[in-house]
Order: structure tokens, then sequence, then C-alpha cells
């Protein structure tokens, strides 16, 4: 066995890790893929030319490393996977690992368990259908914001993405978003509502003006679906979106270890 740490990896052995995650995502029936990313670290474990396991590691702002692996489904509970977490290991210390996994593949969470990681979290992946008219009655219910005072301020056009929107109410800054494109849909994120103003109905006013403005445009049409993450830990976020028709679709374990 050989194990190859990179932090480029050449183009074989990305098609050698691509071809691993997908006999492993159809075998255990996950969405999960790897990063490919430039500040990624990989370890490789090799039997010859054939890739039994991938580990990929990225540093994140908490000081902590995200990580995300596979191993072939014919060669599990050989240690292989671990030898990988020992390799990681010797270069990050003191700092925890931190395992996002889909809770239907009970190998990977046989192993964590092995391993001692502790659960975290829970984060879901929500989704509303773009194939339809998007109804944004029910965020309206009970709303006491003026729709005449709170606006909705679009860094770039319908077309281009990523972007980045701006509530104001009275002409003061009082939430913001974003909205990226990707392959699949529209990738929803960074909802936010100045501390000041939260609890008063305005995250379900806003969330409703920029539904209705954004995907009103006919270019935003092109997108068959919006999604978005949240954490299981938070009720209310979970509660407006799904007010607004957005449906949990995918759930995912955080682990730390």
């Amino acid at each position: 066995m050989n194990v190859i740490r990179t932090n480029a990896p050449s183009q074989t052995q990305k098609n050698d890790a691509i071809t691993l995650q997908e006999v492993c995502r159809s075998h255990d029936h996950i969405s999960l893929t790897l990063p490919m990313e430039e500040d990624c670290i990989y370890f490789l474990l090799y039997d010859e030319e054939t890739l039994l396991s991938a580990l990929c590691a990225f540093f994140t702002e908490n000081m902590d490393y995200e990580c995300s692996g596979f191993t072939h489904p014919g060669h599990r509970q050989k240690g292989y996977f671990t030898k990988l977490i020992e390799t990681l290991l010797d270069e990050t210390g003191d700092s925890d690992l931190i395992f996002p996994v889909d809770e239907s593949c009970k190998d990977t969470i046989h192993a964590l368990q092995a391993m001692d990681a502790s659960f975290w979290y829970q984060e879901h992946i929500m989704e509303l259908p773009l194939t339809q008219s998007i109804k944004t009655s029910r965020l309206k219910e009970g709303s006491s914001f003026d729709a005449l005072s709170l606006s909705l301020s679009i860094a770039s056009s319908p077309e281009e993405t990523p972007i980045q929107c701006v509530f104001l109410l009275d002409g003061k800054q009082v939430g913001s978003c974003c909205l990226d494109a990707l392959e699949h849909g529209a990738y929803f994120y960074g909802f936010e509502i100045s501390e000041p103003y939260r609890n008063q109905g305005l995250g379900s006013a806003c969330l409703s003006l920029f539904l209705d403005t954004y995907f009103a445009h006919p270019n935003a049409r092109r997108y068959k679906k919006l999604f978005l993450q949240v954490s299981g830990l938070n009720k209310p976020a979970i509660s407006l979106y799904k007010k607004a028709g957005f449906q949990i679709t995918e759930s995912l374990s955080y682990y730390v270890y």
C-alpha cells in the first residue's frame, strides 16, 4: 500500500478520486462529494495503480479541519481510512477534525464511532422548486412592515451571479443575502437581519420581497430550484423557510474528532 499526500493532485489522481467517489455514492446512495479546491490537502491510498481510499481536508475559519473521504466498498474495515486519518493527524496537531456525513451511510457512521468521534449537530439542505409560481402570501401574513418602506437593492443584474442583496427600511440597511448559481440550481446563503430588527417579522418580509423581486425576472427562471443550508439548531430559520415553501431534502450530521 502506498499513501500519497498532495496539495495539487495530478489529473490522473483527480480522475481516480472521482471514480472512487462515484462508486461509493452509488453503493451508499448518498450525494456527498470530495471538494476539488486549491486549498485542500489530499491523502490517497493506492494498491499499485488502484485507489482504494481517499481523504480530503481543508482548514476552516474556525481553526479546524473539515474532512471528506471515501473507501471502496470492497475494501472497507481494513484500516485504510484510519491510516489516512493518522497521516493527517501527524501534521494537524491538536486541531479538531470535522466530518459531515449522511446518516444513511451506516459504514461511515460505524467508522466514526470506532474512532470515538462525537456527534456535533445536524445541518439540513432545503429546496424550493422554481418550476411554478412562488407563493409568498404566507410570509406576508401578520407582517407589520409597510411594503412601501421596505426595499431591495441588488448589486448586479439577475443575469449575473454571485449577487449580493441589501434590504433597506426607510433607506437604512437592515439585512442582506447572497445568491450564487451552481450546476443544479441557485444557492441562497448569507441571509441575515440586523440584530436590532430581529424577532419583529422583518425576516419574513425581506424573504418575501427577495423572492418576489428576484425570481419575477425572466432570466432568473432558468433555475429549476432554489436551495440553501441551515443548521438543525436554528429552529426559527427552518420554520421561516418552510413557510416560504422550502422542504428539507437532505440532512447531514457533523461529527468531531
